[in-house]
């Protein structure tokens, strides 16, 4: 249906025979508007007739309603702990609270009610799963959304980090300390960081020229757990990799643990760096090398892309720079 651009909130209201604030609530669906459904229904009626879609990013800037952004983040995550202070920092520059919930991966109805009540004017999302179809998310003109490092089916509005580069640069830090046989524990199947991740480890090797085993890509968790799935499957190739590269630094706790607890020394034995770094990393003895990413940046540009753009708007924003690569106590050359 295209905006007349004759038809105002007041023909409306004149036609249904209601008060603008009615038409307001009703078009809006307020949850504290009581009027009989054959009002709505008058209401709803009109505004089809006149050709009538109210400009609710505006009507939203306008009245500032809850006063909050909200920040929806997989449980448990201490990565995304910069990504929140990010967010918060543009919150509290514009006079607005920052309202943060959990969830595993998907979006329960719980969560697109708590969205679409009244309780936040506008929703960042992290982590949402490979399998969600975000086009409902999006399609709700009330609580302008944005993803944050994730690309999901029915997404228009997201901001990444570069996370091919970033594993590109890891994989190529190992080749250059003199490893051939690289190993990579990548995420799960499906996942838009972990396919662009595994695509640029394996961008580095056949850069290089260097021949990749299928034993030595294996899809997991970012978990410890992950991490320990991917060195079983690694050291039952024929020949395990002489380094890894972690596509998550929580994943590379569980390689590191996991290799340690088969007897072998990282990186005596085994190299290993992860893609970002876990907070006060640097106070581990030994601390882990990694490829520090912009994830404060991240959650900042989130906040301000989704305050400050129409909501039925695309945003599509590759934040690549303020790369950084962090050597730890876990790499080295490949033992002779």
């Amino acid at each position: 249906m295209d905006e007349n651009p004759k038809a105002t909130i007041s023909d409306v209201a004149r036609l249904a025979g209601v008060d603008r604030a009615v038409v307001s609530k009703v078009l809006s669906e307020d949850p504290g508007l009581r009027v009989r459904e054959a009002t709505r229904e008058r209401v709803r009626r009109a505004a089809t007739e006149l050709n009538y879609r109210p400009n609710y990013h505006a009507q939203r800037l306008a009245r500032a309603s809850a006063g909050a952004i909200g920040l929806l983040v997989p449980a448990g995550n201490p990565l995304l702990v910069p990504v929140m202070a990010g967010a918060e920092d543009v919150a509290t520059e514009r006079g607005l609270l920052l309202w943060t919930a959990t969830h595993e991966g998907s979006l329960t109805d719980r969560y697109i009610r708590l969205l679409r009540n009244g309780a936040v004017d506008a929703a960042l999302v992290a982590g949402l799963s490979a399998d969600v179809d975000a086009a409902s998310l999006f399609a709700d003109p009330r609580v302008p959304a944005i993803l944050v490092n994730r690309r999901s089916a029915g997404a228009r509005r997201w901001v990444i980090l570069d996370d091919e580069r970033a594993a590109e640069v890891a994989t190529t830090h190992l080749i250059e300390r003199g490893h051939r046989e690289i190993g990579f524990a990548g995420g799960p199947t499906g996942v838009d960081t972990a396919e662009r991740r595994r695509q640029g480890y394996l961008t580095a090797m056949r850069r290089a020229g260097l021949e990749v085993e299928n034993a030595w890509v294996v899809s997991s968790d970012y978990t410890p757990k992950g991490g320990a799935t991917a060195v079983r499957a690694f050291l039952a190739a024929a020949r395990p990799p002489t380094a890894i590269v972690a596509a998550d630094a929580n994943e590379g706790l569980g390689v590191w643990h996991s290799l340690f607890a088969r007897g072998l020394s990282v990186p005596h034995d085994v190299s290993l760096i992860a893609i970002h770094r876990l907070p006060a990393e640097e106070y581990r003895v030994p601390s882990m090398s990694c490829i520090e990413m912009p994830l404060r940046r991240l959650g900042r540009r989130a906040a301000e892309l989704v305050l400050d753009t129409p909501w039925d708007a695309p945003i599509h924003e590759v934040i690549s720079d303020e790369m950084i690569i962090v050597e730890g106590d876990t790499v080295t050359g490949p033992r002779a």
